[in-house]
């Protein structure tokens, strides 16, 4: 049993810690803590297999608890795995030869009018986060949304952190963009407002 009590670990690293340790309540908690994020993360992408996906990524990260070393937050690994489970995954599921990361979620759906139909239970945003290409989305859903900063958006992307903010930026005004277009709300108006501020400040 672990000598870290579980309500004496009040972050990642000693529920970490104490799950090495061999305390299977700390690799629970630590999943429980972070299940609704990934979750999320998925649910904005995938018609279905969500829950699959989520329990894929959790297993990966329990196979290779040892392998994690700590030089990011253990929330960061976890999307970094997340973000790897999504790309095998779409792969999988286009054969127009476009890489996944230029590929849009509407683009996936299995026709226009189910996508729509869907988009019928969706904020404006959300539909809007649809049409960027999955690079984009990915970038600015992990930076705002889940809030990320965008050293840590690299190291889940596994990309420079200037080309992060780069297509938080190209986001943005694609999002503007197609909002407008569209006549978006004050509220999904003031959201973007509030994105390029943090980008101005972060």
């Amino acid at each position: 049993m672990s000598r870290v009590a579980i309500s004496d670990a009040s972050d990642d690293a000693a529920l970490l810690e104490a799950w090495r340790e061999g305390d299977e309540r700390a690799g629970n908690q630590l999943f429980q803590r972070h299940f609704s994020a990934i979750y999320r993360f998925f649910r904005s992408k995938l018609d279905d297999d969500v829950e699959d996906m989520v329990q894929q990524t959790f297993l990966s990260c329990a196979r290779n608890r040892d392998a994690f070393r700590g030089d990011a937050s253990f929330r960061t690994y976890l999307f970094r795995v997340a973000k790897s489970r999504l790309y095998d995954a779409l792969r999988k599921r286009t054969r127009s030869g476009t890489p996944v990361s230029m590929t849009t979620m509407a683009d996936m759906r299995s026709s226009p009018s189910t996508w729509v139909a869907r988009g019928q239970d969706l904020r404006l945003l959300q539909v809007a986060l649809e049409r960027l290409p999955l690079e984009l989305q990915l970038a600015v859903e992990l930076f705002y949304f889940e809030d990320q900063s965008a050293s840590q958006v690299a190291e889940i992307l596994e990309i420079p952190e200037g080309t992060v903010r780069s297509r938080v930026r190209r986001a943005v005004q694609q999002l503007r963009a197609f909002l407008e277009e569209a006549s978006a709300a004050p509220s999904v108006r003031r959201t973007l407002e509030g994105l390029d501020e943090l980008l101005a400040t972060e």
